[in-house]
């Protein structure tokens, strides 16, 4: 395997950890902290905590980035036809996926913390409802 083609399969391992441990705080900080997001608004609280998801995320992302190289050693790196090309290819793909599950689960996340912060509001007993003309 050429070195070009080495530096793509571990950039891909790392931006998979990365972003899996970027979701994973996101979702901590999201849970732990929920009555200090109430104090800002919408937009605000959003933006910080994936500032603080993205920080907490790259501090974590440098101990299990060893392990893991450590553990794949032999299977990740073993393929000695591939080009460097097609490891570029392969690492962009598994980096554009990975992206595209971590949006999601933000998305997701955000979505169940909304909900819980402002339940929905019972019209039935609503004292503004207006009776629809005949």
């Amino acid at each position: 395997m050429s070195q070009d083609a080495t530096f793509y399969r571990t950039g891909l391992i790392e931006a998979i950890l990365l972003l899996l441990l970027l979701l994973l705080a996101f979702g901590a900080l999201t849970i732990m902290m929920r009555e200090r997001w109430l104090a800002l608004g919408a937009t605000e609280s959003l933006l910080a905590r994936l500032a603080a998801s993205v920080v907490v995320a790259s501090i974590a992302v440098g101990g299990p980035s060893g392990v893991v190289l450590n553990l794949l050693q032999g299977s990740a790196f073993s393929d000695t036809t591939l080009s460097a090309a097609a490891s570029r290819n392969q690492a962009l793909l598994g980096i554009a996926l990975t992206l595209a599950l971590t949006t999601v689960g933000i998305i997701r996340i955000e979505m169940y913390h909304r909900h819980r912060v402002s339940p929905p509001v019972q019209e039935e007993d609503a004292e503004w409802r207006v009776e629809p003309r005949r």
